[in-house]
């Protein structure tokens, strides 16, 4: 996962808000399960499917 790997080199949240696009609420979710679980932990995170803010394939 991107944000992992960000997390790893040590760049912030805000970064991750950045680049990825999430809101601010998420990363510092991801952030909490990084820090407590690592990489491990974020395997598979993402956007939920069905997300209404989530591009569709049209």
């Amino acid at each position: 996962m991107a944000a992992a790997d960000m997390f790893a080199r040590g760049k912030r949240q805000v970064d991750v808000v950045d680049k990825l696009g999430v809101s601010a609420q998420t990363a510092s979710r991801w952030h909490r399960t990084f820090l407590a679980e690592g990489k491990k932990g974020l395997a598979g995170a993402g956007r939920p499917a069905g997300c209404p803010s989530c591009p569709t394939n049209n």
